[in-house]
């Protein structure tokens, strides 16, 4: 992959592990029940090499976990670990974006579901920790403790951080 980011900022840091245009197409693959590099390999159209070094970065991440296949001494079959099954958010909301606003309603490639009701699931919302939906315009960003000084200054200046609406 390129250059890091190297400023104390949680998406930076994120985007230094998932920021090139495979990664999240490997994670979207283990959630849907991929496990072997074949099936990487093909539902994703990568490349060997680059599949290879991906999934290397993956498991160096803590993302994906490697084991040994049973039927073969070298072969392996990944899965996601507790760290990455946390990104089912993550790619719950790129499906959603992308199927709003570059498919639109009836053209959707790939749908999420509510099991219990049926209904299909339109956006992910922010929630506190007993479950209580947030209004976007009540979420202030703050610089937290591991920032440093020109993330509080740029925090401070910001008119809007990005849920206002």
């Amino acid at each position: 992959m390129s250059r890091k980011h190297d400023h104390p900022c949680a998406i930076a840091e994120a985007l230094n592990i998932l920021g090139d245009r495979w990664t999240l197409l490997i994670i979207r693959e283990a959630f849907y029940g991929a496990t072997r590099f074949g099936e990487f390999l093909t539902n994703t159209g990568i490349s060997r090499n680059l599949l290879t070094e991906r999934l290397s970065q993956l498991v160096e991440a803590d993302i994906l976990e490697r084991t040994p296949f049973a039927d073969r001494g070298t072969s392996h079959a990944y899965a996601l670990t507790v760290k990455g099954r946390a990104l089912d958010t993550v790619v719950m909301a790129l499906t959603e974006w992308g199927n709003s606003y570059l498919y639109g309603d009836g053209k959707e490639p790939v749908l999420a579901r509510d099991k219990a009701s049926g209904e299909i699931i339109r956006r992910i919302e922010p929630v506190t920790s007993d479950g209580q939906i947030i209004a976007r315009q009540n979420i202030v960003i703050e610089a937290g403790p591991g920032g440093d000084g020109r993330t509080l200054s740029r925090i401070s200046k910001a008119k809007s951080y990005p849920f206002a609406e």
